[in-house]
């Protein structure tokens, strides 16, 4: 078990690279179009998808700090697995971000509150295999600075990652979606459920609520981890298993408690983090518009200002391009996986409209909004090719179906006056 001062030492570090590179899930809050029950139905399902994704955890190539083996961001924190613990970086935002176009940094925030959260496992297995399981379609890209040599392009995303044996025949998988992270304690037949412990650095407090929920103050909230489904598989069927969490002397330490169980077979044991405080990013990334096609794949525009937004391979525009880009996004019909995601955009601040997307029969994406980037990308003889000058210019766009070219993009006209879409 390391030390506190490296413990401290690690969480710092951390602390710096979160501020280098934070990106948050979008949060959905799209306006509902007046429609029929068919539609409203098929625009929450969008919705409901959306928070569904599964959690992409990022290979390290670079991007962070070197200990960090795999990253990844959820609803109010950054996660990042290390050989020996795993580190939440914890945001809590107090009121809603400055909408303005003509705001350069957005994301401030005065009511802002951060705090850094390790978990590690006491006595266990310092250098366990850690591997990235079940590949996603998108990559992570970080264009970030003038120096190509810095710029960390196609870094692979999974929805889990494996720590094998970190006690002898226990292995930890970590996984969840955009409103969850999960982590499961999977034992082979024999394995002592015993040996694990659960030490928190940066606690402030533990305790066991009455539904046997655990609770962490920290600076930044309270972080849950729900009482811990404890199962075991049989002929198809999960058999739980009576137990819960159990408070050690040591006053950020914590274990679990097991009722009897059949020791000839493999034993789960899942927690579910849930970070009760989060009430929007450290960023601007906000989803405004959502449509849903005939076959049932969602299509999610929004605005960023994240340089390692999710992107696809082969999009139309794989990085950030100013302080805010549109993002379009297509989810596959089950909601599990991205069909494509890009940015649109130019140097300056870029927004799609509420309820400003439309699909037509084939799957192109048709996008309203309004930029103030004089180089907003438009295609040869359309309306209006040029920026019109003044604080900011209407644009409408048709995205093809694969995401990957403009079939038309134009400035509309100039609107003085107007300051938000």
């Amino acid at each position: 078990m390391k030390t506190r001062n490296q413990a401290v030492a690690l969480v710092c570090g951390i602390t710096v690279a979160v501020t280098l590179s934070m990106m948050p899930a979008a949060a959905l809050w799209a306006d509902q179009p007046k429609a029929s029950a068919p539609l409203t139905r098929s625009m929450t399902d969008a919705h409901s998808a959306y928070g569904h994704l599964p959690l992409s955890f990022e290979a390290n190539q670079g991007q962070t700090d070197r200990q960090v083996k795999f990253l990844s961001r959820g609803k109010g924190y950054n996660l990042f697995l290390t050989s020996t613990e795993a580190v939440l970086a914890l945001t809590s935002l107090e009121r809603t971000l400055d909408k303005g176009i003509e705001a350069k940094d957005s994301s401030a925030s005065k009511d802002t509150k951060q705090a850094v959260l390790g978990m590690s496992l006491v006595g266990a297995n310092p250098s366990p295999t850690i591997t990235g399981l079940d590949a996603l379609l998108g990559k992570a890209n970080y264009f970030i600075g003038n120096n190509p040599r810095q710029w960390h392009t196609n870094v692979p995303m999974y929805s889990k990652v494996q720590y094998e044996n970190v006690y002898p025949g226990v292995d930890l998988v970590f996984y969840g979606n955009q409103r969850q992270l999960e982590y499961d304690f999977v034992l082979a037949p024999g394995a002592d459920p015993s040996a694990i412990i659960l030490a928190f650095e940066g606690a402030e407090g533990l305790d066991v609520d009455a539904h046997g929920n655990l609770l962490i103050s920290n600076p930044a909230g309270t972080v849950r981890l729900n009482k811990p489904m404890i199962y075991q598989q049989m002929d198809r069927l999960r058999k739980p298993i009576a137990g819960g969490y159990l408070l050690k002397s040591d006053k950020n330490q914590v274990a679990f408690q097991i009722a009897s169980y059949d020791r000839g077979l493999p034993l789960i044991i899942d927690p579910v983090l849930t970070y009760s405080t989060y009430l929007g990013g450290s960023s601007t990334d906000q989803a405004v518009a959502v449509r849903v096609d005939s076959t049932g794949q969602a299509y999610v525009a929004g605005r960023t200002s994240s340089s390692n937004f999710p992107t696809t391979v082969g999009v139309l525009q794989s990085s950030l391009a100013g302080a805010l880009d549109v993002f379009v996004t297509k989810l596959n019909a089950t909601g599990t996986g991205l069909v494509y995601s890009t940015y649109l955009g130019g140097s300056n601040n870029d927004f799609v409209s509420r309820n400003g997307l439309a699909l037509d029969s084939a799957g192109n994406a048709y996008l309203t909004g309004v930029t103030n980037s004089t180089n907003f990308p438009v295609t040869a003889g359309v309306f209006q090719s040029g920026f019109a000058g003044g604080p900011n210019d209407a644009f409408v766009v048709k995205l093809d179906s694969t995401g990957s070219s403009l079939m038309y993009s134009t400035y509309s006209w100039r609107h003085a006056e107007r300051r938000r879409p």
